[in-house]
């Protein structure tokens, strides 16, 4: 399963999007996709329409992963391990979901998500694309 960071999301359904391309790359793999219930409310931060909704729902066929108590915990620690920069706080819940998940996440900024790497995330190789 592939988890979908928020700017694929967005960039899915707009394609005038600079990411737009890489989103379809991504879709491209024929795989199970989700996303966390903070992507999916990150994505929403820009209006967006109920046939782009739709259209999200229906490519995220793996579903929208709430925040639990898991997750949140997970992400807490992630917070921590990683020193506690406020600007990761979405970032590590995020994360937290991915690897809840067993999934891979699909972002156009790895950067964000390398910090949590070596504590179990799973970054899908965006180079191959």
């Amino acid at each position: 399963m592939i988890h979908l960071d928020a700017n694929l999301l967005i960039a899915i359904v707009n394609p005038r999007d600079l990411h737009h391309p890489i989103a379809c790359s991504v879709l491209a793999k024929s795989r199970s996709f989700s996303a966390s219930a903070l992507a999916w409310m990150e994505a929403h931060s820009r209006p967006m329409d109920i046939i782009h909704t739709q259209a999200l729902r229906h490519i995220l066929s793996g579903g929208i992963f709430p925040v639990d108590e898991s997750t949140a915990a997970l992400a807490g620690a992630l917070f921590f391990q990683t020193g506690s920069n406020r600007r990761t706080r979405l970032d590590t819940m995020i994360a937290a979901s991915a690897i809840l998940a067993g999934a891979e996440l699909a972002t156009v900024n790895p950067g964000d998500f390398k910090p949590f790497v070596p504590l179990g995330l799973k970054l899908l190789s965006m180079e191959c694309l």
